[in-house]
């Protein structure tokens, strides 16, 4: 059983069990969203050992030479050390400031240099007050390089607070460089987009961006956003505005749905689907079981919280 070192914490581990799990299971916060080496957002270094070939199979000959490897992909096969690697960060100004609800705020945030990104990815804000928070971003790239997150008020969160209580314009922050899937890759048609309360944020980032840019006679989205109750939908005229579109439509619910029957029923009208959904643990699980079942769907899943 391999001993894998970080933060100068020793945990023995399964070596048929991924590394990103065992260190999760540990109680370690490792960044990770797609779970299949897609996005990347997992990625680490191995100070001592040698990770797997499969843990580096798709990385720059450059990110390999420096010992980079996938935590999602490497079952680990010797001792090794490893360690989380460092971001780069940009200096931005908070430019803007709207409560969307009694417990959501948008920060809109303006970087010092341009940071390009993708709809569907996240930053880490850091405060400069000891108060960091990765975030997704909300905007989708554009001219003015505006970026928005939106921050949702928690009992007990100090990140939160800050957010709603403390900010203002024209303070100073930084923003991490851009982490996790480019939604925008590899299109599909048909696309069943299914978001948790809010993680609605990245999907209509994305949903917002693929319209945009794509003829509406090749594209086809279904938004499914299900939260708590009716008090927490919001963005609203954002979904109202793309429901104008003949292509796109969007579902509000309240409770949690049987997703086999939705897909079973777009399956009905199309050869092949891509499925995105953005929630906890469990939710996310149950959708990738459903699409796992049925032929010609492809799932992609983003964490409710990205770190």
């Amino acid at each position: 059983m391999p001993d894998i070192t970080l933060f100068n914490r020793t945990y023995p581990v399964d070596k048929n069990r991924c590394l990103l799990d065992s260190l999760l299971a540990e109680g370690e916060k490792i960044p990770f969203s797609c779970r299949s080496g897609v996005c990347h957002a997992c990625i680490m270094k191995a100070d001592t050992g040698q990770p797997t070939e499969q843990s580096q199979a798709c990385l720059s000959r450059e990110k390999v030479r420096q010992g980079y490897f996938l935590a999602c992909q490497c079952l680990p096969e010797n001792d090794m050390t490893v360690s989380l690697p460092t971001r780069s960060h940009t200096q931005a100004i908070i430019t803007g400031k709207q409560c969307l609800t009694p417990t959501i705020m948008a920060l809109t945030l303006a970087p010092r240099h341009p940071v390009p990104y993708f709809p569907g990815q996240h930053v880490c804000i850091d405060t400069g007050t000891k108060l960091k928070k990765e975030c997704y971003l909300a905007s989708a790239p554009t001219p003015d390089r505006a970026m928005v997150i939106h921050v949702q008020r928690k009992v007990a969160d100090p990140f939160s607070t800050w957010a709603h209580d403390a900010t203002e314009a024209g303070q100073r922050i930084r923003i991490s460089s851009p982490r996790g899937i480019n939604l925008c890759g590899n299109l599909l048609p048909a696309q069943i987009l299914i978001a948790q309360e809010m993680a609605l944020v990245p999907l209509l980032a994305y949903a917002r961006e693929a319209m945009s840019n794509q003829p509406s006679s090749q594209l086809n989205i279904h938004l499914i956003h299900e939260a708590s109750n009716n008090n927490d939908h919001y963005c609203l005229e954002s979904l109202e505005t793309l429901s104008q579109m003949d292509q796109f439509r969007y579902t509000l619910t309240t409770s949690r749905q049987d997703y086999g029957q939705w897909l079973d029923s777009a399956l009905a009208t199309a050869p092949s689907i891509r499925v995105i959904c953005a929630g906890d643990t469990a939710f996310n699980a149950a959708i990738e079981n459903a699409c796992s079942l049925r032929p010609g769907i492809e799932c992609l899943s983003l964490n409710s919280e990205p770190f």
